[in-house]
């Protein structure tokens, strides 16, 4: 049985009421993420930073309504890469990460670079915004159900000479050898309910995108 947790790293681009939505699944802050928890009356799992992104006053009102261990600001990995290290020790296999996008891009960058890391691959391991859902697919076979959140999916090579089969979308494709850096699986669609990627060599990233209204 699977077991899932949201990783929160701050509060850029949270889809819409995903408090509200979420309260009875577990949740860990990364950095300030803890603070927006704390203030969602939502207790997280476990917190893991360096706590430099919030203020010294932010710093000891976190302080007093939870028992945080800040790890030091020089450090060999990012305070989300040490949030979804400490998710798995901890037997998650399903970790969506919220609050990781529109912001700095060395950061995005870096999280995209966690989903490909190979100690991760076998987990579900997700970035979530407001438009956007991020998953890394391997080689094999994947089902997929059409999300009607999301109109649009993607499939970006992770890497290169990626052979690649779809099945069930409005544009499908046999065994197509994609080289980093093409846009040829750009903006597809699903023409089925259930929709089938065969990553034959390679991986790729999947993602599944909506345009944002004109009111948000």
């Amino acid at each position: 049985m699977s077991k899932r947790i949201q990783l929160l790293c701050s509060h850029r681009n949270l889809p819409d009421d995903i408090f509200e939505h979420s309260k009875d699944t577990a949740w860990a802050g990364v950095d300030r993420g803890t603070k927006i928890l704390l203030e969602q009356a939502i207790r997280p799992v476990f917190t893991v930073g360096d706590f430099d992104s919030v203020s010294d006053e932010e710093y000891k009102w976190i302080a007093e309504h939870i028992s945080i261990a800040p790890v030091p600001a020089e450090k060999a990995d990012t305070d989300l890469a040490l949030g979804v290290a400490q998710a798995v020790e901890r037997g998650y296999d399903e970790i969506a990460i919220y609050g990781a996008t529109g912001g700095r891009l060395d950061h995005f960058m870096g999280a995209m670079q966690l989903l490909k890391a190979p100690a991760y691959q076998k987990y579900l391991v997700q970035l979530v915004d407001q438009q956007n859902e991020i998953t890394l697919l391997t080689t094999g076979e994947h089902v997929l159900q059409n999300d009607t959140r999301y109109y649009y999916i993607s499939f970006v090579p992770a890497s290169d000479d990626v052979t690649l089969s779809l099945r069930g979308f409005k544009y499908d494709l046999d065994k197509v050898t994609l080289k980093e850096g093409t846009t040829l699986t750009i903006s597809n669609e699903f023409d089925t309910s259930k929709a089938y990627v065969n990553v034959h060599q390679g991986m790729v990233y999947q993602m599944r995108s909506r345009d944002k209204k004109d009111n948000e």
